[in-house]
């Protein structure tokens, strides 16, 4: 029986280690991560404003208020609050920004993160230009009143100047706030791909060529009225949870 208690504990274990990716990865050369480990946000990687300095889109409900941001062990939470931090504006979340410390143009960009409980929140994991926009790739967005339903897209300016968006929904098998998963992209030169646990999930081409500038990470955590969101049902403080962030660059 001791020895049948032992096997279960390390079957266990070994899925959950497995879960969690290796921070190496065969074939890639790790260029910026942070595994949010200690009790305060490293201001050396991140603002928490945009990086134009703004803290809030002209007419949106939330302000991206400096404190924001709680820590468990071993992730960073970013906190919604029904709270007015800033006149008029009634809701206050959180962003982080990495423009200053990192840019990159192509490799792998990797999340793993647990989405805000119950609906009226609107968790993002995206790139940007600081040079011009777009280009930008959004890794993923849920708008939370559907909470297995994952959004993606990238926006890119065509050789006549024209901005163009390509977005696509996808179900997974999982509620994103039930616990963690791991979100990615690889952006090359002719494709990105997007992954869900490891798994590609989706590929795309449109746009991909012109997007000619290095970008950096904004995680965001909005509280939003669109898609049907039935915001005055939502429960705060609400959190959207962090494990780690990685980025990687393919070795020649």
């Amino acid at each position: 029986m001791k020895y049948f208690s032992a096997l279960i504990f390390l079957v266990l274990f070994t899925s959950t280690f497995v879960a969690q990716n290796p921070i190496e990865k065969e074939g890639w050369t790790l260029t910026f991560n942070d595994e949010f480990n200690d009790t305060l946000l490293d201001k050396t990687k991140w603002q928490t404003s945009f990086y134009w300095g703004g803290r809030n889109y002209e007419n949106d409900i939330v302000y991206y208020g400096e404190n924001q941001f709680e820590f468990s062990d071993s992730s960073l939470l970013i906190k919604a609050e029904k709270k007015e931090e800033k006149s008029g504006i009634p809701y206050t979340s959180g962003l982080i920004d990495c423009h200053f410390s990192f840019k990159q143009q192509y490799g792998y960009f990797e999340i793993r993160s647990k989405n805000p409980t119950g609906t009226g929140f609107w968790p993002a994991f995206w790139l940007v230009s600081t040079e011009q926009w777009p280009p930008e790739i959004d890794i993923f967005e849920f708008y939370t009143s559907h909470p297995n339903n994952w959004s993606t897209s990238q926006h890119w300016k065509t050789k006549k100047g024209k901005n163009k968006r390509q977005t696509k929904n996808y179900k997974i098998d999982d509620d994103a706030s039930a616990g963690f998963q791991t979100y990615a992209v690889e952006w090359t030169p002719k494709k990105i791909i997007w992954y869900y646990n490891n798994k590609k999930f989706r590929t795309a081409r449109r746009g991909v060529k012109t997007m000619n500038f290095p970008m950096h990470i904004i995680i965001s955590n909005a509280v939003s009225e669109m898609k049907e969101m039935n915001l005055e049902e939502a429960i705060f403080p609400n959190y959207f949870e962090i494990d780690y962030v990685r980025v990687y660059q393919k070795n020649e």
